[in-house]
């Protein structure tokens, strides 16, 4: 211990410098940040001071990020940038302040960052298991970013499951399984949800939920018997009429069906999403 203690003060002095020069230089017009080295490598030399490393990538990407100029185009400096939270997570995976950080820069960039930004939190989730927020970041980014509704319904799903998980991302993972096509789950675990929940104003809305979801499974096996007499699925739902259901029904004025063959799912009129590709 007392070998390693004037190491450290080392370290830190030559990071102190390292910090002074690059806030020095916050003043020039492009500033740039340069790649980390590989977090192996960095593992290998830091020894036990790791956890003190992974803060140093942290502290250096905030400090970086917080001079950048206004209207700077963020792919001058996404790739670095990304590698630093990397280098960071890897270093010193229990040190939540790298997640929040990275999540608040770089999903916004395009839907290539957004899944960089999962992979960083997904080292996260392994290492904070009890922490919701990490599971709630990357399915908000599988949601918002990247279209894939059934992967941020698993992960709303597991925020859920969390200690102090809100029980709001259970039914958010509901309708984005919905959504998704596997609107069998969806209604197992609205019935659930509408069994458990005392609020009367929260029941009416499950049970309103619940009735659009049981229409979209009529509609749901009347492809399925098309599929299995015509041996393809419908162009269109109204193939199905009359020889497979009498009428679509509707959904309304909560849900729309929506018919990508060969999924069907049942998705919210007032979903908004705005991804960056």
């Amino acid at each position: 211990m007392s070998a390693r203690l004037p190491l450290f003060f080392l370290l830190l002095f030559f990071y102190g410098a390292l910090f002074s020069l690059q806030e020095a230089r916050f003043s020039e017009s492009s500033q740039q940040l340069s790649h980390p080295l590989p977090p192996v490598i960095q593992k290998i030399a830091l020894g036990y001071l790791h956890q003190l490393g992974g803060e140093m990538q942290f502290i250096k990407a905030s400090v970086f990020y917080g001079g950048v100029k206004p209207g700077r185009d963020p792919l001058e400096y996404a790739e670095p940038l990304a590698q630093h939270f990397t280098a960071a997570a890897t270093l010193h995976p229990q040190f939540i302040d790298t997640y929040f950080l990275c999540q608040a820069i770089l999903p916004y960039i395009n839907t290539d960052y957004a899944r960089y930004a999962n992979s960083v939190l997904t080292k996260g989730m392994t290492a904070l298991p009890n922490n919701y927020v990490l599971p709630f970041f990357a399915g908000f980014n599988y949601f918002y970013y990247l279209d894939e509704p059934l992967e941020a319904a698993r992960l709303f799903h597991l925020a859920a499951k969390r200690p102090n998980g809100p029980p709001m991302l259970e039914h958010l993972a509901n309708l984005l399984s919905a959504e998704g096509g596997n609107i069998y789950a969806a209604l197992i675990g609205l019935r659930g949800m509408y069994a458990s929940e005392q609020d009367e104003q929260v029941k009416k809305r499950y049970a309103e939920e619940i009735t659009a979801f049981e229409k979209a499974v009529t509609v749901l096996e009347a492809i399925r018997r098309y599929e299995k007499m015509k041996g393809t699925p419908p162009v269109a739902l109204s193939d199905l009429v009359p020889d497979y259901l009498q009428a679509i029904p509707d959904v309304g004025p909560i849900f729309t069906l929506e018919w990508k063959p060969p999924h069907l799912g049942i998705v919210r009129v007032a979903k908004k999403k705005n991804p960056r590709r």
